[in-house]
């Protein structure tokens, strides 16, 4: 009896389960700015007009793109134990995407900042390409 109690409990978890594992986790992102200053794990939100809005874990954020020399998403890093890789990648940011902003114009940046969202939309708004 309870073996079949097992059966049907794990049968009624299992697409939840299935849900929580495609479930992407949300990209996180470090944004340097002109000034030295560094956003550390932050969130995209939206590009409104030259403005780029991010969140953190405890607040909105704001800061003009022309001020914007750098944005990177943190990549999370899997390691495969036995292989010995993925462990420096990690800590040394090797898989990470940088997109360097600083050889741009304004006009570039915005336009550079605007592909990003097109190509990593923000959780709960549409995909991207």
């Amino acid at each position: 009896m309870r073996f079949l109690y097992l059966v049907c409990l794990g049968a009624l978890l299992a697409p939840t389960l299935a849900r929580a594992q495609e479930r992407r986790d949300p990209d996180r992102w470090q944004v340097t700015l002109d000034d030295g200053r560094i956003l550390w794990d932050v969130r995209l939100v939206k590009l409104a007009g030259d403005t780029l809005q991010v969140t953190r874990p405890d607040s909105l954020a704001t800061v003009s793109v022309a001020h914007v020399t750098e944005i990177r998403l943190i990549k999370k890093s899997d390691v495969d134990l036995g292989t010995g890789a993925g462990t420096m990648n990690a800590l040394m940011g090797t898989d990470d995407e940088v997109y360097d902003l600083t050889p741009l114009d304004f006009a570039d940046r915005l336009r550079a900042v605007q592909k990003l969202f097109l190509y990593h939309p923000p959780e709960g708004s549409a995909a991207g390409p």
